[in-house]
């Protein structure tokens, strides 16, 4: 009886606590900072309207495939742009490394892989959500833009979808924070070379249907592929297969986490030896 109540005792403790480090991160934004967050939703609200110009020019010259109607692409744009901070997972895991904070995260009561994710989730989702999400969400059907899943069935399974697409999210997150504490000093670099090939290989920007047959799906077959690809085609119908989607998902899932995991812990040992 002992063991039981110290065990719901912790998990009680951890829930409030990560509860607390998102309540505190949430506000965060209203620290003298808004305004340059704000760059940061009016570059995205450009860059979705861009998009919907260029897939509308594409359907006016019969250029779409045949699978994927204008509607059904306009509805991809519009919640990867809703989804983009759930579905392009940057944690504060990499920059805390340069700014030296990431020594405080191993001296708090929690897990710091739990920090990572409260301060995300804190800091970015809400702020995201309620600044930008929710605005283009209410003022698509004015932009000739149906923001509803293709069936009911289909956004309950989409659903599902992103969570396993924000597993695999937070642990490349943590790969590439374990890259950049091998790399010392070198934190930037490891953003860089995530920027460079997240937005491509996830399908977050652009779908994979509208690639070469053979490209889209080895894309759709990779880590990445099911960050963005797999809970996006599933809400606008265009997954052929929903169900292998999400095995598929889970299944990358289970290897990065482990694979996350093991070498966080060994690229530690090295942060810790050269003084972090």
């Amino acid at each position: 009886m002992k063991h039981v109540k110290t065990f719901l005792s912790g998990c009680g403790f951890l829930s409030k606590a990560v509860c607390s480090t998102i309540s505190i991160c949430s506000k965060q934004i209203f620290d003298g900072g808004f305004l340059c967050i704000a760059g940061g939703y009016f570059v995205q609200i450009v860059q979705f309207v861009l998009l919907t110009f260029i897939w509308k020019a594409l359907e006016k010259t019969n250029a779409l495939p045949l699978n994927v109607s204008l509607g059904q692409l306009m509805t991809y744009t519009l919640m990867s742009t809703v989804l983009h901070q759930e579905l392009n997972i940057i944690s504060p895991a990499t920059s805390s490394l340069w700014e030296g904070s990431v020594i405080g995260r191993f001296l708090r009561p929690v897990p710091i892989e739990a920090s990572f994710i409260s301060e995300t989730i804190g800091r970015f989702w809400i702020p995201n959500f309620l600044f930008l999400g929710l605005p283009l969400l209410l003022f698509a059907p004015f932009l000739s833009v149906s923001p509803l899943p293709a069936s009911l069935s289909l956004g309950i399974l989409s659903l599902l979808s992103l969570v396993l697409a924000v597993s695999i999210g937070f642990a490349v997150d943590l790969l590439f924070a374990s890259l950049a504490m091998n790399l010392k000093n070198g934190c930037f670099a490891a953003l860089a070379v995530r920027e460079a090939v997240y937005s491509l290989l996830s399908g977050e920007m652009i779908p994979f249907s509208l690639f070469p047959e053979k490209l889209g799906t080895l894309f759709s077959l990779l880590p990445l592929g099911s960050v963005a690809h797999g809970p996006l085609t599933i809400y606008t119908g265009t997954a052929i297969f929903p169900i292998r989607v999400l095995a598929l998902q889970f299944f990358w899932a289970v290897v990065l986490w482990v694979l996350a995991i093991y070498v966080f812990e060994k690229s530690k040992e090295r942060m810790i030896s050269f003084g972090g």
